[in-house]
């Protein structure tokens, strides 16, 4: 019986996925103490520490599926621990007695802080790899759309014209940002532990520098210079780094599904055939996976709230906060490679109603281009003048329900100064994007070359 959203079989698809379920799954986790205790074993057999005999058993017997977890499980509800059942287990499958040389000189912090870092890792890895595919896809939708005329809004009001490549552009510029932020923390943050008890590695011998470097470099990981056990700034980091993600994408599900709405109709998230928006309403069509964008964004900063409070810990060991992360920090990785998979869905199979944008630009008649009317006119007029003129006009049109145009015909001071054919170019929004067009091309010239970067 799962407890947990994230392992519901009725609600887990909302909250994870298949892969980041079985990076963090409990037998994920025991293979990753496995594998810590077969380097470390492997580097003190090198070192001359322990026997070689006894580091090549460990080596061979350190399998997940060797080790009874019910048994461990009953170990860790008795003893209290969440280590010592694992390490005799273990201990209890190597052969001639060579389980008395696991874990020699290291401290549980070691092994579960080095664990984690490992599945951690992992996740972030997948996250990075949706992140790119997701970055393609909205690159090539910029650039399908990069003349594709739609109202800019702000406030949630039509301002002026934009296009949605601009929208889309805008987009890829903050998720490079974030592909870039998670780069960073690939290579300052994915650290390895050995350091033994309070991160002296005063049990590691004289040869403790090597035995400690030597583990976690066999394990892919970065090699601190001091010991990190209270210094949980690279997990803060970690999970600071991936709220900003998921909130950006929460923003992008968050825009998207206000212009998938009836009236707006200028978007509408993929549909899958048999899927199902209400039980009672059967015309619905709801964007789910937007909705689940946000959703996810501000469960991720819950539990970034919790691990960054981890920050306090105090001394050479705490506890009482280093075990807020083994809640929070698997939850915050799980939901933002959910995110990711959704987000890289949603680019994918957007639609996009180039027509119904068209149609949502003439809903003021013309009233969004109230700017160049006034610039145009400020030119002969003076700025500030045509502005209180273009208002009050604006003011009028809308209590009247009015034509924009032929309202502003009706000024005297309009009038003189500028013609019919003069006012009705400058009201034809597709020739008042400004210089969306290139801003785009800027973007994905940057964003292309940044990727090229990576790639070499």
């Amino acid at each position: 019986m799962a407890c947990n959203m994230l392992d519901s079989s009725l609600y887990r698809n909302s909250f994870s996925t298949p892969i980041m379920r079985e990076i963090f799954d409990d037998r994920a986790i025991i293979q990753n103490i496995l594998d810590i205790e077969a380097a470390l074993a492997k580097t003190q057999g090198k070192m001359g520490d322990i026997p070689v005999e006894a580091a090549d058993e460990i080596v061979k017997k350190a399998k997940v599926e060797n080790l009874n977890i019910p048994r461990i499980e009953e170990g860790i509800i008795c003893v209290g621990h969440s280590l010592v059942p694992i390490l005799k287990e273990f201990q209890g499958v190597c052969d001639k007695n060579y389980g008395e040389y696991v874990h020699m000189g290291a401290t549980t912090q070691d092994i579960i802080d080095t664990a984690f870092m490992m599945s951690i890792k992992r996740g972030c890895e997948v996250i990075y790899k949706n992140m790119l595919e997701t970055e393609q896809l909205m690159m090539d939708m910029a650039k399908k759309y990069r003349d594709t005329v739609m109202a800019g809004r702000s406030h949630t009001q039509q301002a002026l014209p934009i296009t949605f490549g601009f929208k889309v552009a805008v987009w890829v510029s903050e998720h490079r940002r974030n592909i870039e932020r998670l780069e960073q923390c690939m290579v300052r943050c994915f650290a390895g532990e050995m350091g033994g008890a309070v991160g002296t590695m005063a049990g590691f011998g004289k040869d403790a520098l090597t035995v400690s470097d030597r583990t976690i470099e066999e394990l892919d990981l970065i090699i601190p210079d001091i010991s990190w056990h209270t210094s949980r700034d690279r997990i803060a980091e970690i999970c600071t780094t991936l709220t900003i993600i998921a909130y950006s994408y929460g923003k992008m599900g968050n825009e998207l599904a206000k212009l998938q709405m009836t009236e707006i109709a200028e978007v509408a998230e993929g549909f899958v055939k048999g899927s199902v928006g209400s039980s009672t309403m059967p015309h619905k069509r709801n964007p789910n996976s937007l909705e689940a964008l946000q959703m996810l964004a501000r469960l991720v900063k819950g539990d970034t709230e919790s691990a960054i409070e981890s920050m306090f810990c105090e001394h050479e060991r705490d506890g009482a906060l280093w075990k807020i992360e083994w809640k929070a920090v698997p939850e915050v990785v799980i939901l933002v490679g959910t995110s990711s998979a959704k987000a890289k869905n949603v680019f994918a199979n957007l639609t996009v109603n180039a027509a119904k944008m068209r149609e949502n630009l003439d809903i003021q008649r013309g009233l969004m281009q109230s700017e160049g009317i006034m610039l145009a006119l400020g030119k002969k007029i003076g700025k500030q003048t045509a502005h209180s003129i273009v208002y009050q006009i604006c003011m009028d049109t809308f209590e009247q329900h009015a034509d924009f145009c032929e309202m502003l015909l009706k000024n005297d001071i309009v009038a003189k100064n500028m013609t019919r054919e003069e006012i009705q170019k400058i009201l034809d929004p597709e020739g008042y994007t400004g210089h969306a067009g290139e801003i785009v091309d800027r973007v994905l010239t940057a964003t292309a070359n940044a990727r090229a970067k990576y790639n070499k």
